[in-house]
């Protein structure tokens, strides 16, 4: 999806009690998960979710 229906579907949140952030990666499709680079995506992920585990 593009970026902008991204931001705007996080915006939908900022009154939530749930923890949620965007993140962009410049220059990558949606289909991420088969590109080449997937694993620059799957750390970034894994980093945040660790964490950001047990904070709630």
């Amino acid at each position: 999806m593009p970026s902008s229906v991204g931001r705007a579907n996080a915006k939908k949140y900022r009154h939530s009690d749930a923890l949620t952030e965007t993140y962009e990666f410049p220059d990558r499709s949606h289909f991420t998960g088969v590109e080449p680079g997937w694993e620059q995506v799957a750390d970034y992920a894994l980093d945040w979710a660790t964490s950001h585990a047990g904070t709630r």
